[in-house]
This record gives C-alpha cells, sequence and structure tokens, in this order.
C-alpha cells in the first residue's frame, strides 16, 4: 500500500510542477508586450508593442491595423456591418528587449475647413493615405507575439486594441495645445489569451 501511495503521489508532483511552472509564467507575463500610444511631435503618432523597458525577447510576431466604419442595423438588416480598411499587415521574427515594435505610425491634423485628419504615415511621418476622423468609428490594431521564458513553455500574448474617433479627436486637441512627447491612453484592450 505504501508503494502505491508513493507512486500516486510521485504521478501528482509530475504532473503539478510543469502546471505551478505555467501558472508562475501567465501571472509573471502579464506586464510584458503590452501596447502604448505614444506621441512624438518630430514624426507624430506611433502604436507599439512595448518592450523598452523589459528584459524579454518576443519572437514570431504578427500583428495588423485597420480602421473600422460601423454600419448600424436598419429594418432590413438585423446586425450592423463592420467595413475594415487595412493599414498594415506584418509578421515580424524577434522583438528584442530595449525595442519596441511600432503596430502603427500616423498623425492627426486639420484642414483650412477644420475637418479633423487621421493621417497614416511610415515611421519618419511621410504620408502614406488620409480619411476625415468622421469616416470611421474605430482604430484596430490586432497583434499576436510568442514570449521568450526560462521554462520554454511556447507562451503567447494576443491583444486586441481600440481606439475610438473620439479618444482621436481629443488626441488632436490636446497635441495643438500642447506640442511635446507624451503617453495617450488607448480606448479599449482585449486580452486574447
Amino acid at each position: 500500500m505504501d508503494i502505491f501511495i508513493s507512486q500516486i503521489l510521485a504521478l501528482v508532483a509530475f504532473f503539478a510542477f510543469p502546471m505551478i511552472q505555467y501558472i508562475i509564467l501567465k501571472c509573471s507575463v502579464r506586464r510584458y508586450g503590452n501596447p502604448e500610444l505614444w506621441y512624438l511631435p518630430a514624426y507624430g503618432f506611433r502604436l507599439v508593442i512595448r518592450n523598452l523597458p523589459s528584459k524579454r525577447k518576443l519572437y514570431d510576431i504578427k500583428y495588423r491595423s485597420f480602421l473600422r466604419k460601423i454600419i448600424p442595423r436598419t429594418s432590413g438588416a438585423s446586425v450592423s456591418t463592420y467595413i475594415d480598411s487595412e493599414l498594415t499587415n506584418t509578421e515580424d521574427f524577434f522583438l528584442f528587449p530595449g525595442t519596441d515594435q511600432v503596430i502603427l505610425a500616423f498623425r492627426l491634423g486639420r484642414d483650412s475647413e477644420q475637418n479633423a485628419f487621421f493621417i497614416h504615415t511610415d515611421k519618419l511621418g511621410k504620408e502614406v493615405s488620409r480619411s476625415l476622423l468622421n469616416d470611421f468609428e474605430l482604430l484596430i490594431a490586432d497583434y499576436v507575439a510568442t514570449i521568450d521564458n526560462l521554462f520554454h513553455f511556447d507562451f503567447k500574448i494576443s491583444q486586441r486594441v481600440k481606439i475610438s474617433n473620439k479618444d482621436l479627436e481629443k488626441n488632436l486637441n490636446t497635441i495643438e495645445e500642447d506640442n511635446k512627447e507624451q503617453y495617450f491612453d488607448i480606448t479599449e484592450k482585449i486580452n486574447i489569451t
């Protein structure tokens, strides 16, 4: 009977140890690879996967961003319809400690009639395309990355970031009043994993 109990305890310990490692890892990686929105006066806004202060490598990174127009439901359609305009869709191999991954670079501006614009740019601020802020409801970015860890689990982080056109207009008002490098809040972060 003692041998049977010993074998049961050994079996439990065999499976419990990896589960404990996984739980420790899951709790410790919450602070890695979070999305942040920064404004740099020289280049504009940058939505990034934050890894600057981290000591972990991220790999197998995939990200995309798009503008979403929401067409409300009507009498002929019981659900809303989404029309997405893709801005970026990229894969990258690695993100080393001390660097951020730019998911999307953009500027915000106004024309002579005070219409607010979203201007998709490259990392140096050169215009790629532009849209009126009123032509869409949400800026959305999705990304997936694997975190390098001591336990060698393939632990993925998956996030969806939403920034409303109303928050983008508030950000535009802020930089028009105070044009300095600064951090901006994101409307909504959804952790998929």
